[in-house]
């Protein structure tokens, strides 16, 4: 589960409801398969209007914060192996129960969206709504640790366990990853998926190369001599199977480049997931020893993303004022 204040939801918005022409840095997204991606509760407009809709219904007794929360998220899905075989409209039902689930539980009126991916790599749901407590925003109250337990439980109960799925275990101390680390994980192992399969094909393409460079010297030394008229064929074959040789030294070249990028991509996500689990075990040691520390370094996190996000505005205001100076003089 995640929790984005107002600055974050419209990049949220942007990855959740992409088209085929969507630029991101998630390499694991497939283009081609985007436009099968669907909706199962599909968004009245853009996020933040809704949520801004949804919050004028409330009787408040004070102003919202300007760094509420004013979205959760959940991903819903499952490992690879649970989706093999699945037939689309199997697939389909599994998120139908998910999302009906949700609704019932945090009301369909707080809903945004819920949008099935299948351009990734396992099909899995971005689920999106407002959360509304009691007439109130306050996300605090609905997600404390204990109550997101009790919500992976009634889940399992209500869905996972009609379609099979496991219980995760109760009280675990196992660490939760964000979205965007489990996403540098899932880039670290199609990575090294892809090197071992260019490894593979690699192997099969030297492998024909030396059979075949064998071929054609062996043809070579046999018609060291001029080749009479009556054996142009034999020489047209030659003249074939060294071009072909040309061609399978090229590819064996382009293959070890592409193996080379892939490493180099591998090295690159599996240093950005170390750091990811650094950071999250120096976090964790801090909340554990210094508790004031980790508050005050919460603060210092949350000061510098608002510090950014007032720079950016500053700049993208200037470059405006810059292009348009005549309509501000």
């Amino acid at each position: 589960m995640e929790k984005y204040k107002r600055q974050d939801v419209s990049p949220v918005e942007k990855e959740n409801e992409r088209d085929e022409n969507y630029q991101g840095s998630n390499p694991q997204i497939d283009s081609e398969r985007t436009n099968g991606n669907y909706h199962l509760i599909y968004p009245q407009g853009k996020y933040i209007d809704m949520i801004n809709k949804r919050l004028a219904t409330l009787t408040l007794k004070r102003k919202i914060r300007s760094d509420a929360i004013l979205m959760n998220s959940f991903v819903i899905g499952s490992d690879g192996e649970f989706f093999k075989g699945m037939r689309a409209w199997e697939q389909r039902a599994f998120f139908e129960d998910c999302a009906r689930f949700f609704m019932d539980k945090y009301g369909y009126k707080n809903m945004l969206s819920a949008v099935v991916h299948v351009d990734e790599t396992t099909p899995h749901m971005h689920l999106n709504f407002v959360p509304i407590n009691d007439g109130r925003l306050s996300s605090k109250s609905l997600f404390d640790r204990q109550k997101l337990a009790e919500l992976q439980t009634e889940l399992w109960e209500q869905v996972g366990k009609k379609y099979g799925l496991q219980r995760g275990k109760e009280n675990s101390q196992a660490t939760h990853i964000t979205a965007a680390e489990h996403k540098a994980k899932v880039i670290v192992q199609s990575a090294e998926q892809k090197r071992d399969e260019i490894d593979k094909q690699t192997e099969q393409k030297q492998a024909e190369l030396d059979g075949l460079t064998q071929t054609v010297e062996a043809v070579a030394q046999a018609t060291g001599k001029p080749i009479p008229k009556k054996k142009k064929q034999a020489a047209d074959e030659i003249t074939a199977l060294r071009a072909r040789n040309t061609l399978l030294e090229e590819e064996i070249k382009r293959v070890n480049r592409d193996q080379a990028d892939v490493f180099q991509q591998y090295m690159r996500e599996k240093r950005r997931a170390d750091g990811y689990e650094k950071t999250v075990q120096e976090v964790a040691e801090i909340k554990a020893i210094l508790p004031e520390g980790y508050a005050q370094l919460l603060q210092d996190v949350q000061d510098e993303k608002a510090a950014r996000y007032e720079r950016e505005r500053q700049q993208n205001l200037a470059r405006i004022r810059g292009r348009n100076k005549d309509y501000y003089m």
